[in-house]
């Protein structure tokens, strides 16, 4: 369990190194000057888990969950409820079919599917590491 850290009467969430993180003061950084409210992708930079947590313990950094939304940080996966999820894998697995020649092709290369969001998320991502060309072509 993370402890909930309170400022002034008001929780505010923790360090949660999957969320994204938004700047929450103007600092200059990595070769470049962070502006207020911009995302800060610090593992895309490389940035070292003991930086972002001293900024983040120091006010620089914070989780907004509607920047979150509005600057659509991610794969957009989170905000899919469970048709929207299946709807994405069939359509992921019919330019499978498309692409693919063999039925032992399509069955290795297809989008695995279940009925348990997070994991379904997990199995597109996994999917778009291997297969993602795909998805584009």
């Amino acid at each position: 369990m993370v402890p909930t850290i309170f400022i002034k009467g008001t929780p505010t969430m923790s360090l949660q190194y999957e969320i994204p993180l938004f700047v929450k003061v103007q600092f200059s950084g990595s070769g470049r000057v962070w502006k207020l409210q911009e995302h800060f992708p610090w593992k895309e930079l490389s940035i070292d888990k003991g930086v972002v947590q001293q900024l983040y313990q120091n006010d620089y950094l914070y989780h907004n969950a509607s920047l979150e939304v509005e600057t659509k940080v991610g794969d957009g996966l989170e905000a899919l409820n469970s048709e929207a999820l299946l709807a994405l894998v069939e359509k992921l697995n019919g330019r499978v079919q498309a692409k693919t020649k063999t039925k032992t092709d399509f069955e290795r290369q297809k989008c695995k599917k279940s009925k348990i969001d997070d994991k379904q998320r997990g199995l597109i991502r996994s999917w778009r590491r291997s297969y993602g060309h795909m998805e584009n072509d």
